[in-house]
């Protein structure tokens, strides 16, 4: 996968995306002016409780319609990742957690780049009332680790990546059971 160069220029900046520009050479000797995009990172988090359940959220949102997903969100301008999973705990669903732990970041695309960071935000607690943005809807259920999975195979469970990391994970001996472990801290 290709990355934006260092020395690509950024030509728009926008809500939540930028846009850059490099000139490139090309196999002849010739160059080219080449462009990609790149969007504010965010953060997906698996939520558990005390009783050793996982926060999904039904959710609904102009443009986008209806669909079932973990909690998160992007990463606000000047924002640390762990700083915005507290925000996204606190703001969509007034809880916040006894610890978080990073899990995975990964960089998906070529020239449209999105990074996500994905956390283990354990044993949430009610802390206050959600303070949820206008434009969206939310529904929070809670579901057991084996509702997770099935849930996770839904197709409009919106979190792909991580549904297709559970899967992969159903099928490697031990990596579910492992994987269970790491998620409730045992």
């Amino acid at each position: 996968m290709s990355r934006i160069p260092s020395h690509a220029r950024c030509v728009f900046s926008g809500v939540l995306f930028d846009v850059f520009q490099w000139e490139q050479e090309l196999f002849d000797g010739s160059t080219a002016t080449f462009e990609a995009v790149r969007r504010l990172p965010s953060v997906q988090i698996l939520a558990t409780t005390p009783d050793d359940r996982v926060i999904l959220l039904r959710e609904e949102q102009p443009f986008v319609g209806r669909f079932v997903a973990v909690p998160g969100g992007r990463i606000d301008r000047g924002h640390t990742p762990e700083e915005t999973v507290l925000r996204e705990l606190r703001e969509e669903l007034g809880m916040a957690p006894e610890g978080i732990e990073p899990w995975q970041t990964e960089t998906f695309g070529s020239n449209i780049q999105w990074t996500t960071h994905d956390f283990i935000a354990r044993r949430c607690r009610q802390v206050g009332e959600p303070e949820r943005e206008p434009g969206e809807r939310i529904e929070p259920y809670l579901v057991t680790f084996e509702r997770l999975l099935e849930e996770s195979e839904r197709p409009d469970f919106r979190n792909k990546v991580l549904a297709n990391r559970l899967f992969r994970m159903r099928h490697t001996p031990g990596a579910i059971e492992s994987f269970r472990e790491r998620l409730f801290g045992r």
